[in-house]
C-alpha cells in the first residue's frame, strides 16, 4: 500500500493514488500541523496554537482529542503510521519520506550532494514537481501563515539553486522563459538577474543579456538607491567582453525564512571557494551538519542590517554558524569578509586593537586605533565577523555602535552569549540541533575517527541517546564522538552515565573550547556573584521551574520574587537559562549540562543538600495546596499548573526518602496521587509504596498512602496485591479530604466488584455514603453515590441507582469541580444505558468532555469506553467497532489493564453482533486464561461454538490461550480496524451518532 501525505498544495491524503478524504478544514489543518514535524512531539498547546491562534474554541481540547481520534480512524490502515500521545505531547510516526514536504527537502539535500551538475539539476527538478501550488492557501492562523511564508522563500532558494545547476549542466536554452517569468515575480532578485544574463548570453542572445542587466540596475536605483552588486557587475563586465563561460555564483544560497526544523540531512560539503576571495575566514576542515534554517534566518537579518547578533549557550554552535553564515555570503563584499576572534582578550581587553589586528590595519599617526579602524572601515563593503563578544560586552558595543554610524559599506556579524544593546541591533538566537541532525553530527565525526566505524543497530540507539543527553549541543557531540577512537559508542554513553559528561575535551581548539566544563566555566566566570549563586541553585531542578519556584527554592534572604525575577532574567539574556512558555504561565528550563557544571559548583560549596531540602519542602507545600484544590472550580487552573513540575515532584520525593523525612514524603505522596494517578501513570503508587516503608509506628496520612498505594496495584491489574497492601489498613479509613483515589476500603470494594462480587461492594458503598453525608464532604458524596450506581448496573437493576445517579448529579453541580461533574454524568449514563440509549450517550460524551478538559484520562477513558460500548450494542456496529478502537489506543497509552481487560468484553460482545465468532471464540479463551470473565455464557459460547465448528473451536481455543495480553490487544484492534473499513449495510435510529 502507497501513501502520500501532501502539504506542498492543498493538504490532502493518497493511498494507492485515490484521494482519502479527511474532514473538513480544522481537522485537515491537525494533521498538517503534525506532519510538518513528523516524528516529533508536538504539545497540545502547541496544535491549538496552530489550528485556532487566539481564537480556539470552548474546550479545545475536547475538539482536538475528536480530531485526532478521527483522524486515527482514517488512517489505520495505513501502514506503519500511528498518533500517539506521550509525555512531550503527540507524534505522527511515518516514513519521512511519504510527507511531499520532506521528500522535497530530501531530495534537495541529494542534490546539493551530487557531484555532477546534471544529477544536481535532474534532482532539483524531482523536489520542484512535488509543489501543487501554494500549501496552506486558505488557512488563516499565524503560525500556517509563517510556515508558508519560510515555505515559499525555501522554494525560491531551490529554484536559484537549481538554475544554476542546470546552466552549470549546459541546459541554458531550457532556463530562458522560466527565469525571466521568475525575475518578474522577483524584481529586485539579484541573483535570478544574473542567471537570466547568463542564460540569455549563452543562448546567443547578448543584447537581450545587456537590456536585462540595464533595467535591473534601473529598478534597484528607482526602489533601493543602490547600484548592482558586485557579482552582477562581474556578470556584466563578462557579457560585454562576449565571455559566456562559468562565472562566480551572483549570491549566496537565496534566502529562506525560519521554518520548522526539517528531517535531518546528510552533513553537506565544504563548499568550493571561489576563484579569489578577499578577506581571512578558515578554511573549513569538517562537514557542516544540519541549521539550514537557521542559516537562512542569519542570511535574511545581514541583508536588512548592518549588525546580527547570534546569541546561545556556550557549546551550541554560535561561531560555527557565524564562519558558515559568511563564507557562503562573502562573494557580496567586494571587500571581503573577516574573522576578529576576541576569545583571547582579558575581560574588556582592547577590541578595536583585536580587529585591527584581523584586517591587517595599523594605527595611523594622530588617531587612536578605534578611530583607525572606523576611518579604514568608513569607504569599504566588507563583511566583518565578531567571535566571542560576551567578555568584553561594553568595549565591543562602543565599536561597534560607531561603526554602525560611520562604515555604511560594513556589515558586522558578531556571537555572544548576550546581546550588545547597541542601536540597530537584530539578535538571532541559536538553539541546540535537533534529535536527528544531533545524530548525524555524532556520526560524521565519530566515522572521522574510525572510517571503518558502523552506527546501525544497537549503536544508532546509543547515538541517539548520547545526543540527548548532551542537550544537541554541537561541541558537546564532537567531544564525545572523538571518543570513539578508543572506545565503542555504548562506553562513551556508559561514561556520560557515571558523571564524566563534562570532562570529554579535546585540544587543538581555542581554550574555553577544549572541553564542556571549560566552555560553561567561561560563561559562568561572567556573571556577577548573586547571577552565580541563582544559577548553581537553580541546578537542583529537573524539568524546569517557573518564577514562583525559583525563588520559593533559590530566592536569596530577603530578596523579593521581582528581586529574583531581575536575576533570572539576566541569566536568560546571558543565555544559561532558557525561557520555554506554557499556556499563560512562562516556565524555564536549564540544559542538561549546564546543570550538571551547576550541581558541581553547589556539591563544592557543600550547599547541594540545603538545597535539595529547600526543593523538596517547596513542591511538598505546593502539593498540599494542589491536594485542597482539585477537588474545587479552580481544578483545570491546578492541573495546567502543576503537571509541568512531575519531575521536580519525582525529585522532591527522593530527597525526602533519602533524607528519611517522613512528614515531607507523605504529604508528596497522598497530595499529589490524585494529579499523577489519573493523568500521568501509576509511578507514584510504587512511590507510596516506598514512603510506607519510612513509617515507623502511627501517622496522620499512613492510610492515605496505603489508599494510594493499593489503587496502583489495582490499575496494574494486580488484584492479590491490591488486596494485601489495602488490608493494612485495619479497616481506618482516611480523614476527610484526601485524595478520591486513596481510600484502602474502596480498593477493597473495587477488587471484589471487578471478582464478580458486586453485592459486595453496593455494601460497602452505601455505607460510604451515609459517612460521606454525616461528614458533609460533597466530593466523596459524589465518588460513593457514583459506585452505588455503578454497582447497580452491574447487577442489572440500573433503575435501582437512578437516585443515586441524580443526586451525584446534583451534588457535583454544587461542587463546580470537572472531575466530579463527569463522574456524575458517567453514572447517569450508566444507568440509562439500556433504557435510554440516546440519552446515555449525550452523558457518557459529557462526561468524556468533562473529564477531557482537565486532563483526567482515566475518567476520560472509561466515558469514552461506555461510549463505545453503547453504540457497539444499539448503532451502527460500524462505527462501534471505529469507537471501540479508540478505547484500545487509550487504555494501551495509559498501562490500565483493568480497563483494557474490560474493553476487551465488549469487543467480543461486538463481534458476535456482526458474526465474526471465530474472533470472538479467541478473544474469549483469550480472557478465560487471563483469569478474566469472559461475556459468553454457557449459552452463547454454544451458540458461537456451533458457527465455527468443532475443529475451528478447538483451533480457536489454542489460540486464544497462548495469547498475551498485548496480543488480544493486537488481535482485537485488527479485527475492529477491518470491520470499520468495511461498514455495515444497516443502522440504527442512532447510527452515525459519534
Amino acid at each position: 500500500m502507497a501513501v502520500e501525505f501532501r502539504l506542498l498544495g492543498e493538504i490532502g491524503v493518497r493511498v494507492d493514488s485515490a484521494e482519502i478524504d479527511i474532514g473538513h478544514a480544522r481537522q485537515r489543518c491537525v494533521l498538517a500541523a503534525l506532519l510538518v514535524d513528523v516524528g516529533r512531539p508536538v504539545t497540545g498547546d502547541q496544535l491549538i496554537d496552530r489550528v485556532w491562534a487566539d481564537r480556539p474554541p470552548y474546550r479545545a481540547r475536547n475538539a482536538l482529542s475528536a480530531y485526532l481520534s478521527r483522524l486515527r480512524h482514517l488512517l489505520a490502515d495505513v501502514p506503519g503510521l500511528r498518533i500517539t500521545r506521550g509525555p512531550a505531547g503527540y507524534v505522527l510516526a511515518t516514513d519521512p519520506a511519504s510527507v511531499d514536504l520532506h521528500r522535497f527537502r530530501l531530495l534537495v539535500a541529494e542534490a546539493r550532494a551530487a557531484d555532477r551538475p546534471a544529477d544536481a539539476a535532474a534532482l532539483y527538478d524531482r523536489a520542484l514537481a512535488l509543489w501543487r501550488g501554494e500549501p496552506f492557501a486558505t488557512v488563516d492562523t499565524p503560525w500556517f501563515a509563517g510556515l508558508r511564508a519560510s515555505l515559499a522563500a525555501e522554494r525560491l532558494a531551490v529554484g536559484l539553486d537549481r538554475n544554476d545547476a542546470a546552466l552549470a549542466a549546459g541546459r541554458h536554452g531550457d532556463l530562458v522563459v522560466e527565469v525571466a517569468a521568475a525575475l518578474r515575480a522577483h524584481p529586485l532578485d539579484e541573483r535570478l538577474a544574473g542567471q537570466l544574463m547568463l542564460a540569455q548570453v549563452r543562448s546567443g542572445r547578448q543584447a537581450d543579456a545587456l537590456d536585462t542587466y540595464r533595467q535591473m540596475r534601473g529598478r534597484l536605483r528607482e526602489e533601493l538607491g543602490a547600484d548592482p552588486g558586485a557579482a552582477l557587475r562581474e556578470v556584466h563586465e563578462r557579457v560585454l567582453a562576449g565571455d559566456a563561460g562559468p562565472v562566480p555564483a551572483v549570491e549566496a544560497p537565496a534566502l529562506r525564512a525560519p521554518a520548522p526544523a526539517p528531517a535531518p540531512a546528510p552533513p553537506s560539503p565544504p563548499p568550493a571557494a571561489p576563484a579569489a576571495t578577499v578577506g581571512n575566514l578558515p578554511r573549513r576542515v569538517t562537514s557542516f551538519v544540519g541549521r539550514e534554517a537557521d542559516v537562512a534566518r542569519v542570511v535574511a537579518a545581514l541583508r536588512e542590517g548592518p549588525l546580527v547578533t547570534l546569541t546561545g549557550v556556550g557549546g551550541v554552535g554560535k561561531s560555527r554558524l557565524a564562519v558558515e553564515c559568511a563564507v557562503r555570503e562573502q562573494s557580496r563584499f567586494p571587500d571581503g569578509a573577516w574573522l576578529c576572534e576576541l576569545a583571547p582578550l582579558d575581560d574588556d581587553g582592547p577590541v578595536s586593537d583585536a580587529v585591527a589586528v584581523a584586517l591587517r590595519v595599523q594605527q595611523r599617526q594622530g588617531l587612536t586605533i578605534e578611530q583607525t579602524v572606523i576611518e579604514y572601515l568608513r569607504g569599504r563593503e566588507l563583511l566583518l565577523v565578531l567571535d566571542n563578544c560576551e567578555h568584553v560586552l561594553a568595549v565591543a558595543a562602543r565599536l561597534l555602535d560607531q561603526l554602525v554610524q560611520h562604515a555604511p559599506g560594513v556589515v558586522v556579524l558578531a556571537t555572544s552569549r548576550e546581546a550588545l544593546a547597541v542601536e540597530g541591533e537584530r539578535l538571532v538566537p541559536v538553539a541546540p540541533l535537533t534529535a536527528g541532525d544531533g545524530v548525524v553530527l555524532f556520526t560524521d565525526r565519530a566515522r572521522t575517527a574510525r572510517p571503518d566505524l558502523r552506527l546501525d543497530g544497537e549503536h544508532a540507539a546509543v547515538v541517539s541517546e548520547v545526543s540527548r543527553r548532551l542537550d544537541g549541543l554541537p561541541l558537546a557531540i564532537e567531544l564525545a564522538a572523538a571518543r570513539v577512537r578508543v572506545m565503542s559508542p555504548s562506553e562513551v554513553a556508559d561514561r556520560l552515565d557515571r558523571g564524566r559528561l563534562l570532562r570529554l575535551g579535546s585540544r587543538g581548539t581555542l581554550s574555553h573550547h577544549q572541553s564542556l566544563e571549560a566552555t560553561i566555566d567561561w560563561s559562568y566566570r561572567l556573571l556577577s556573584e548573586p547571577e552565580k549563586a541563582l544559577f548553581t541553585r537553580l541546578s537542583v531542578f529537573t524539568g524546569g521551574f517557573d518564577l514562583g519556584g525559583a525563588h520559593g527554592v533559590c530566592g536569596g534572604p530577603g530578596d523579593t520574587e521581582d528581586d529574583t525575577l531581575d536575576l533570572l532574567a539576566g541569566l536568560v539574556d546571558k543565555s544559561l537559562v532558557t525561557v520555554r512558555s506554557s499556556g499563560a504561565r512562562s516556565r524555564y528550563v536549564v540544559l542538561e549540562t549546564l546543570r550538571a557544571f551547576g550541581r558541581e559548583r553547589l556539591r563544592e560549596a557543600g550547599a547541594d543538600d540545603a538545597v535539595g531540602r529547600a526543593h523538596a519542602r517547596y513542591f511538598a507545600a505546593q502539593a498540599g495546596e494542589l491536594g485542597r484544590s482539585l477537588h474545587g472550580p479552580d481544578e483545570r487552573a491546578w492541573v495546567e499548573r502543576t503537571l509541568p513540575d512531575y519531575d521536580n515532584l519525582r525529585t522532591a520525593f527522593e530527597r525526602a526518602g533519602a533524607d528519611r523525612d517522613v512528614d515531607t514524603a507523605l504529604v508528596l505522596v497522598t497530595s499529589v496521587s490524585e494529579l499523577v494517578h489519573l493523568r500521568v501513570g501509576y509511578e507514584w503508587a510504587r512511590w507510596a509504596e516506598r514512603a510506607l516503608d519510612l513509617v515507623d509506628g502511627d501517622h496522620p496520612l499512613r492510610v492515605a498512602a496505603i489508599g494510594a498505594a493499593a489503587r496502583g496495584a489495582w490499575n496494574r491489574g494486580e488484584f492479590a496485591e491490591a488486596r494485601a497492601l489495602a488490608e493494612r489498613a485495619g479497616g481506618v479509613a482516611p480523614g476527610r479530604g484526601t485524595a478520591r483515589i486513596a481510600y484502602p476500603g474502596d480498593v477493597l470494594a473495587d477488587v471484589a466488584l471487578y471478582e464478580g462480587d458486586a453485592v459486595a461492594a453496593l455494601r460497602h458503598y452505601e455505607a460510604e455514603v451515609r459517612r460521606a453525608r454525616a461528614d458533609d464532604d460533597p466530593i466523596r458524596l459524589v465518588w460513593t453515590l457514583y459506585y452505588v450506581a455503578v454497582c447497580r448496573a452491574v447487577l442489572r437493576t440500573p433503575e435501582q441507582g437512578m437516585a443515586a445517579a441524580r443526586e451525584s448529579v446534583e451534588v457535583a453541580l454544587t461542587t463546580g469541580n470537572p472531575t466530579a461533574l463527569s463522574m456524575a454524568h458517567y453514572a447517569l449514563g450508566l444507568v440509562l444505558k439500556k433504557s435510554d440509549p440516546e440519552r446515555a450517550l449525550a452523558r457518557f460524551d459529557e462526561a468524556a468532555e468533562l473529564a477531557a478538559s482537565v486532563r483526567n484520562f482515566w475518567w476520560h477513558g472509561i466515558a469514552l469506553m461506555e461510549a463505545a460500548a453503547t453504540r457497539a450494542v444499539h448503532a451502527d456496529p460500524a462505527a462501534g467497532a471505529a469507537a471501540l478502537a479508540v478505547v484500545l489506543d487509550h487504555w494501551d497509552r495509559v498501562g490500565d489493564w483493568t480497563q483494557q481487560w474490560l474493553n476487551l468484553r465488549y469487543v467480543v460482545r461486538l463481534l458476535v453482533r456482526l458474526g465474526a465468532d471465530e474472533d470472538a471464540v479467541v478473544l474469549h479463551h483469550a480472557l478465560v486464561a487471563a483469569g478474566k470473565p469472559s461475556p459468553l455464557d454457557a449459552r452463547r459460547f454454544e451458540r458461537a461454538a456451533a458457527a465455527v465448528g468443532a475443529d475451528g473451536v478447538a483451533a480457536a481455543a489454542r489460540r486464544g490461550s497462548a495469547l498475551t495480553g498485548p496480543g488480544a490487544v493486537a488481535l482485537a484492534r485488527a479485527r475492529l480496524a477491518a470491520w470499520a473499513r468495511a461498514g455495515s449495510p444497516g443502522s440504527s435510529a442512532l447510527a452515525g451518532r459519534r
